[in-house]
């Protein structure tokens, strides 16, 4: 359910939420070379072709375009190849950074095809993760059509009516589904179609609570497109996730109230709340979702104030035991500074460079960029303040300087809170960060 490389790449380019909001500069563009001019953000574009349109996106406009991303010969992204030839939808928002392609895309009309091209260290000043092949000194270059412009009011009753249209269509091939395949399922308000197999015990999943799940996906035809249980798709295990919030899809977060522990069910779940008109890779639109899952665990939430206190006595707990003596913060984070570094501490907005090890309370260590074995020995660098890591983070790296090695002790809601990550990091986990500051720009 995750992003695809490329398209993750591409939401980086188009969509980076990391910096304050730029309002668009009413000065004049400048000519400069080859028909280009340069907006005073930096952006420099070329309207190629003008189209019929009349009106230009505003803010909160949802737009339609096809686009191609390169840097010289190097591609990024090419939506008609990545999208099968079709349109990519996109939201206007505000410029998040001088020179975000976004303004570019407030120029044009319906019709309109144009290059825009921004320098690749404006990108790296705004903190986007580019390939290593992005030199600075280079430019990335769009090359935009846009296709349609409309209104959100204009595109939620156009999303609505087609919604509508495929409910229908998806009940049809439901019902000659189960008539076909002499199955009994139950249906929702919602659309959704069930059938439990093994009842399990105990409370209903409830929203809020997490809930770890073994599924199988499949289309109506039996082919399987995802499993945590099928080794084939390189990922057996379990599969955990906070129902009832919006991170999965409309189906599961429906369906999964439905069960208990150690329930059994086969979802038969309608476009409309699976991925809708939206391709996914190896999902095409429209499609009809059918999902084997069983409930193997649930946590139900915990008060946030009681895991706090049950964080700080787990963290008091580990010190005593290792006969280490740490400062807090208000925020409850623990930090122990066991070399200090030069010059002024690190401040939010500044780009810094990290090397680290990060463990469990028990001492096994989840992830870390100085170790081998897990596969990716390298500086890690972040724009700090920005919410691009967990807030421990965001937090203690700005107690800390260049050169600084230091301890730092997260209570879970700094960390990863009841959701954890995946089966390296429990839910409501306490996390120890062993950390030096190798580089802070200026």
């Amino acid at each position: 359910m995750n992003k695809t490389p490329k398209k993750a790449l591409l939401a980086g380019l188009l969509m980076l939420g990391i910096c304050c909001v730029v309002a668009p500069s009413k000065a004049q563009d400048a000519p400069i070379s080859d028909g280009f001019k340069r907006r005073p953000s930096g952006l420099e574009y070329k309207i190629i072709t003008h189209g019929q349109g009349t009106r230009k996106p505003q803010m909160n406009d949802h737009v339609e375009i096809n686009i191609h991303i390169h840097d010289g010969d190097s591609i990024l992204f090419d939506s008609r190849k990545m999208n099968n030839n079709k349109c990519v939808p996109l939201p206007i928002s505000a410029p998040k950074f001088k020179g975000d392609v976004m303004e570019g895309f407030m120029l044009m009309v319906a019709g309109d095809s144009a290059i825009f091209r921004l320098p690749v260290d404006s990108f790296r000043k705004s903190g986007t993760q580019l390939p290593p092949w992005a030199k600075d000194g280079e430019r990335i270059e769009y090359d935009v059509v846009l296709v349609s412009v409309k209104t959100d009011a204009e595109e939620k009753k156009d999303q609505a009516e087609k919604a509508e249209k495929q409910k229908a269509i998806d009940e049809k091939l439901l019902k000659e589904y189960f008539t076909g395949q002499k199955i009994k399922a139950t249906k929702t308000q919602s659309g959704l179609y069930y059938k439990i197999n093994t009842p399990g015990s105990g409370d209903n999943v409830k929203a809020g609570a997490t809930a770890s799940v073994n599924y199988t996906g499949m289309f109506m035809d039996g082919k399987k497109f995802d499993s945590n249980t099928d080794s084939a798709f390189h990922h057996v295990q379990a599969f955990t996730l906070e129902v009832g919030v919006g991170k999965v899809i409309k189906g599961w977060d429906e369906g999964l109230q439905l069960l208990k522990k150690g329930s059994k069910a086969t979802f038969y779940i309608p476009s409309t709340l699976a991925y809708g008109s939206m391709e996914r890779p190896g999902i095409p639109s429209n499609s009809i979702l059918i999902f084997d899952v069983e409930i193997t665990d649930i946590q139900t939430p915990v008060d946030p104030a009681m895991q706090k206190e049950t964080d700080d006595k787990l963290i008091q707990a580990y010190l005593a035991k290792h006969e280490m003596k740490a400062t807090k913060t208000p925020s409850g984070l623990y930090y122990v500074i066991t070399t200090k570094g030069l010059g002024p501490n690190a401040k939010p907005g500044r780009k810094v460079t990290m090397n680290y090890t990060g463990k469990t309370l028990d001492g096994n260590v989840f992830d870390s960029n100085t170790d081998p074995a897990k596969g990716h020995v390298q500086p890690f660098s972040f724009t700090l303040g920005q919410g691009q890591v967990i807030k421990g983070w965001d937090e203690g790296v700005q107690l800390m300087n260049l050169g600084t090695k230091a301890t730092i002790i997260l209570p879970s809601s700094l960390g990863y809170g009841a959701s954890g990550a995946g089966n390296a990091i429990p839910p409501n986990a306490v996390l120890l960060f062993d950390v030096e500051v190798t580089g802070i720009d200026k």
